[in-house]
């Protein structure tokens, strides 16, 4: 097939989709908003340099006339947009033939400035409906999006939901492994609003106070990390609590294979790859309680459960796994096997072959836009691109 992409360079699910459907033999093209190259893909930047992802969104209408002549010389028989609410907009106005959208995280969960999830505005909802009619196939990344769709008006059954899965052979099962004393739990999740780091500090604050024993490991970056570092020295946990920063992905499985437990308080999700990394390599997962961390673990079985942003049942939580090491070794196993039936990457890029090829199948020609409902269509994207952006900026 030859296969258009949409996505960003720098996205993490970018370079295992393009890889994957290249050296499957299919002719790929990928058109990305942001300047990163991928090596040995046929790349094709369309943004600005640097790619400011909050100011400019505008981008994703302005640049439609671009990707529209770059589809129409490639000629693609499908074309897959990664992240609906952007890709997916430029995609649905550039393109008349079969259209995959892939709808994760914030693009349709929508998150506050504060990290609290909540439904789409109005005038995101639209936005959505409107991509979604325009897509022959829309696939998500987890039930709650599935429902969230579904809820504004987008038929179920048009919708596939998998998640990006991982590469098992890079997270091998590591339970086994001595690993030492004292109980070492680590982050792997971003320091932003959404994923609510500082309840875990404050949760580690109040097992510190407790007398007990452990030690605590950040792994990534984000607009937040120094906030973290701040709140880790102002809470007296600078010896057993430190925050590594942003580290490549390639180094991931071996920071994982030094901990015991994985802890997130993330309040949305789709399906973490973070989790499923942690799961694969048999720690014992705290998470919050949220839709998409519930189709993962067996509470008291397999992991853990506190509410979002209550830090007192989360140190309550560890406090448990601290005193019972035989749980976490009896889940172990069990959260692997279930990474492989349901999360491996092989298996998940084997689905999204089939969604292409049932896209192009299934694909009807699509009636063109009529130049008043394009203006209307457009006049609410760039009102709602307006109202992320600081007061008095859209160019």
């Amino acid at each position: 097939m030859r296969i258009a992409m949409i996505a960003h360079t720098n996205a993490p699910w970018t370079e295992p989709y393009a890889r994957f459907l290249a050296s499957d033999g299919h002719e790929l093209k990928l058109i990305s908003f942001h300047p990163d190259r991928l090596p040995g893909v046929d790349c094709e930047f369309v943004g600005h340099d640097p790619f400011r992802s909050h100011r400019d969104k505008y981008l994703f209408i302005t640049r439609v006339p671009r990707v529209r002549r770059i589809l129409q010389e490639f000629s693609p028989d499908v074309v897959l947009a990664c992240y609906i609410i952007s890709n997916g907009l430029t995609a649905a106005l550039a393109w008349d033939g079969p259209l995959v959208v892939s709808a994760r995280g914030a693009g349709v969960l929508r998150q506050t400035r504060s990290g609290e999830p909540g439904p789409p505005t109005a005038l995101r909802a639209r936005l959505l409906r409107y991509i979604c009619r325009r897509a022959t196939r829309v696939h998500a990344v987890s039930e709650e999006i599935v429902d969230r769709l579904a809820a504004i008006g987008v038929p179920r059954e048009m919708m596939d939901c998998f998640p990006l899965g991982i590469d098992l052979n890079r997270f091998p099962l590591t339970a086994s492994v001595p690993r030492g004393d004292p109980l070492h739990i680590i982050c792997t999740r971003r320091h932003e609003a959404v994923y609510q780091n500082h309840v875990i500090v404050d949760a580690l604050a109040r097992l510190g106070e407790a007398g007990r024993v452990f030690r605590c490991t950040f792994v990534g970056g984000g607009s937040l990390l120094e906030q973290c570092r701040e709140q880790i020295r102002q809470s007296g946990l600078d010896d057993c609590v430190r925050c590594v920063g942003p580290i490549s992905h390639e180094r991931i499985p071996a920071w994982l294979a030094t901990a015991h437990v994985y802890v997130s308080a993330s309040v949305s999700d789709g399906t973490s790859s973070s989790l499923l990394e942690a799961l694969a390599g048999g720690l014992f997962p705290v998470v919050s309680r949220i839709r998409a961390n519930h189709n993962w673990i067996r509470e008291g079985e397999t992991g853990l459960f506190f509410e979002a942003g209550r830090a007192d049942q989360l140190a309550a939580a560890l406090a448990r796994v601290l005193d019972h090491p035989e749980a976490r070794a009896r889940a172990a196993p069990a959260n692997r096997r279930l990474v492989v039936d349901r999360g491996d990457r092989r298996v998940c890029n084997m689905k999204l072959m089939h969604v292409l090829e049932e896209a192009i199948d299934a694909f009807r020609p699509l009636p063109r836009i009529h130049p008043i409902q394009l203006a209307s269509i457009t006049g609410a994207a760039v009102a709602a691109t307006a109202a992320t952006l600081p007061k008095g900026r859209m160019s």
